[in-house]
């Protein structure tokens, strides 16, 4: 009864949601037409039509200290590209799902499937030619399917590619992002900037859209049934997932990391995916992973240690450089150079494991 609950209420916010998309398709009768590189008997229609749920084109910003709306313990999606740092709410996030945004010249866009808890980044920049990106009102096991404007191809978000249309089987370009609390990321980005709630749009962005418990690592409910039922992990643990090598269809290897065993501090993972040297830095107390690639585009061999009590920097090697979360070297002889992220993204255990089946799991030494 509280699954059925939970569908019709969700369901109800997604109609409301739809209210006042200016957006016309001849995709209204929602029919699952054409080719597909997933399934077409498992997309499902999530409510609302293609635009239902709007994105948001044009982001406002302010400073992470005048902030005043975000509770301590919500989740945030932060992004660095050069000098530019900003981080995005989930509570705004899960009312729009899609920000098309920039960073200087760099066109990009900030997704986030509430259902299976993925914040995923990719430039947007397609055929020599910069497109916007909206919510199709499509689901793939429970998780987010994207379109694109120019094209109206669609894509699979946690696969990173496209998935129908003139664009099918082409790969995005992911652009490495960092899911953590507010106070984590207020701590070590206090100048940042921030969206604020000022969309354009008329929602209550203190709450939560698919209730509280949804979001409570304990609960195990989802919204549309999971293909691939795997409970080697609760549904709702946050893993930091690494994919060997795209495209990221559901033969892909990966492997996980789940967030909350880390443990106190910074602690450092020296791992290999499918033969790919990787170092993986979490903390559970700060509540992030993240992963690089363990070599530096030269090739040497570095040796990293965790750096405790010094957020944004999380670990340092035997040159001497000191790397903050998202792989650049802010002191040393290599500052300014960065750290090659990995495939990755962070997740809710049941999507990776519905989304890849032979998933691996990392076993943390107690």
């Amino acid at each position: 009864m509280k699954h059925v609950k939970r569908f019709m209420a969700a369901s109800l916010i997604l109609v409301l949601a739809g209210c006042g998309s200016v957006f016309d398709s001849s995709d209204s009768s929602r029919g699952v037409e054409g080719d597909w590189l997933i399934p077409k008997d498992e997309i499902v229609d999530g409510g609302p039509g293609p635009d239902g749920i709007p994105s948001i084109d044009e982001p406002r910003f302010s400073p992470a200290s005048g902030v005043g709306y975000v509770g301590n313990s919500r989740l945030v999606t932060g992004i660095k590209i050069g000098d530019t740092v900003k981080a995005y709410p989930h509570q705004v996030m899960d009312h729009h799902e899609i920000v098309n945004d920039a960073a200087g010249d760099l066109p990009y866009c900030l997704t986030l499937c509430p259902l299976t808890g993925t914040a995923i980044a990719w430039e947007r920049t397609i055929n020599g030619e910069t497109v916007e990106f909206g919510v199709s009102g499509w689901l793939f096991r429970n998780n987010l399917i994207p379109y694109d404007r120019r094209t109206g191809s669609r894509y699979s978000q946690m696969q990173m590619r496209g998935v129908n249309g003139e664009e099918s089987g082409s790969p995005l370009t992911t652009i490495q992002v960092v899911q953590t609390t507010w106070s984590t990321w207020k701590e070590m980005y206090p100048d940042s900037q921030v969206l604020t709630t000022d969309t354009g749009f008329s929602r209550d962005y203190s709450g939560f859209v698919y209730g509280r418990d949804y979001y409570r690592d304990e609960d195990s409910g989802t919204l549309f049934p999971v293909q691939n039922a795997d409970s080697r992990l609760p549904n709702k643990a946050r893993v930091h997932g690494i994919i060997a090598e795209r495209p990221a269809d559901q033969d892909a290897q990966v492997k996980v990391y789940q967030v909350g065993m880390f443990g106190e501090g910074v602690h450092l993972v020296t791992d290999q995916v499918e033969g790919l040297e990787v170092i993986i830095a979490g903390s559970s107390n700060h509540n992030f992973a993240v992963s690089f690639q363990a070599r530096p585009e030269d090739g040497t061999e570095l040796q990293f240690e965790a750096v405790q009590d010094a957020l944004p920097v999380i670990m340092e090697d035997q040159e001497g450089n000191r790397w903050d979360l998202f792989g650049y070297a802010m002191e040393g002889p290599r500052k300014g150079e960065r750290l090659r992220p990995t495939n990755s993204y962070t997740g809710y255990w049941f999507a990776w494991a519905d989304f890849f089946p032979e998933v691996e799991i990392y076993r943390f030494r107690n």
